[in-house]
């Protein structure tokens, strides 16, 4: 991970400070001693001209001044200091900063600011160390900035203390929140995630994870979420619901996995939906037809589904009377099932809806997913949604449901 040091940021705070020299106003009750007067005024002078060469010798004249006071070597530090910004020597401020306010000439009121400019300071520096130094002195001291407090964060991911980022970085994020800006910045939570997976915060991480599919539903994060759940051991039906929610965000990745989700779904008895899975894996070139092997498997496997599906499809009228005449939900479950294997969802949710109206239907949850999915596939969210809210029994359909939610409710959709 990269900090990003927001050098406007910095600039405007350094020129809102510096601005009040520069126009002659004095940061506290001292005054300039007589000695350095005359080249002090000169310099501001220079300043207001922008001629920083001139300014700059001015001050090496009033440096240079035997007997200087403390607050004088406070305010020629402050006009470099204001110099230097000009010229984008970051690293120059920085020291000169760091010197007044370990002078203790900084009027303690300024303090906060200045620590907050140190750390935005350092991180354009790559000076992380300092970054850290300063950082968690001014969040100890109340700091709210919740830009800055990420520099702090990313300070620490950087050199490798996760612990504390985690905590800085958790605590900016919901702070954002609260405050209800804009989504929360992408590469915060991919810091987070990657510094709870260096600690080994497996849950953690996994959370940080739904955030992003969340929020930034791309088919990377969808897949890292969904491929512990496919490596995991779970009935055949959970599989299948996880192999439908990888394919629907573009996360399935492999021929074995297409073939996987084709023989759960022929052995389910929806051929309809095989044949659509597989050729989905043809249209997304995941066969390599160097593996001869792999290749007449998926071959054959096509062509089992193709013609399973073709019968099916002619048994569909006999199935809508069956549904019609059947006291229970379960035909019309049945039948809603077969509906959305041929991607007819409109069919599909008047027949899963029916059947549960009916009542007495085997597998509620599956029903309700189905439902949803078929919602979905219509592009009606809301509806979705409100079916996946229903699966309430089975632990694992219903974490897939919350899944299927999120889907509903992002561009994922």
């Amino acid at each position: 991970m990269r900090a990003k040091a927001s050098f406007r940021a910095v600039a405007a705070l350094l020129v809102a400070v510096a601005s009040l020299l520069v126009a002659g106003q004095s940061m506290a009750q001292e005054k300039i001693s007589a000695k350095v007067a005359k080249p002090m005024k000169a310099a501001q002078e220079a300043l207001q001209k922008k001629d920083w060469d001139h300014a700059l010798a001015k001050l090496a004249e009033a440096d240079g001044t035997s007997g200087k006071t403390a607050f004088d070597q406070y305010q020629i530090n402050e006009f470099k200091a204001y110099i230097f910004l000009q010229q984008r020597k970051y690293p120059e401020v920085a020291r000169l900063y760091e010197e007044n306010l370990a002078s203790g000439k900084t009027p303690a009121e300024q303090v906060n600011d200045r620590l907050k400019i140190l750390v935005q300071l350092n991180t354009a520096g790559k000076n992380y160390p300092k970054v850290i130094t300063f950082g968690d002195r001014w969040i100890k001291a109340g700091g709210q900035d919740i830009d800055t407090r990420v520099l702090v964060g990313q300070a620490h991911y950087l050199q490798k203390d996760y612990k504390e980022a985690i905590a800085i970085m958790l605590g900016a994020i919901k702070s954002a929140e609260q405050a209800g800006k804009p989504p929360i910045d992408e590469n915060w939570l991919q810091l987070v995630r990657s510094a709870q997976t260096n600690v080994g915060d497996d849950e953690g991480a996994t959370k940080t994870l739904e955030k992003l599919v969340r929020l930034y539903p791309k088919p990377e994060y969808w897949h890292d979420l969904l491929v512990s759940r496919l490596n995991q051991k779970s009935t055949d039906r959970v599989m299948l619901n996880t192999y439908r929610l990888t394919l629907q965000v573009g996360a399935m990745r492999s021929a074995d996995r297409y073939l996987e989700m084709a023989e759960l779904l022929l052995e389910t008895g929806l051929p309809g939906e095989a044949k659509s899975v597989l050729e989905a894996g043809i249209a997304a070139k995941v066969v390599d037809a160097a593996d001869k092997g792999l290749a007449d498997r998926y071959k054959r496997r096509l062509e089992d589904a193709r013609a399973a599906a073709a019968k099916d499809l002619q048994a569909l009228p006999q199935a809508e009377k069956d549904a019609a005449k059947a006291a229970t939900g379960q035909g019309d479950v049945a039948l809603g099932m077969a509906y959305s294997s041929f991607g007819q969802y409109d069919k599909a949710v008047a027949a899963l809806s029916s059947g549960l109206a009916k009542g007495k239907v085997r597998d509620p949850d599956q029903t309700e997913i189905m439902l949803g999915i078929a919602n979905l596939k219509l592009g009606k969210k809301a509806d979705a949604v409100k079916a996946f809210e229903q699966v309430k029994d089975d632990p694992q359909l219903v974490d897939l449901a919350r899944l299927w939610a999120i889907v509903a409710r992002s561009g994922a959709a």
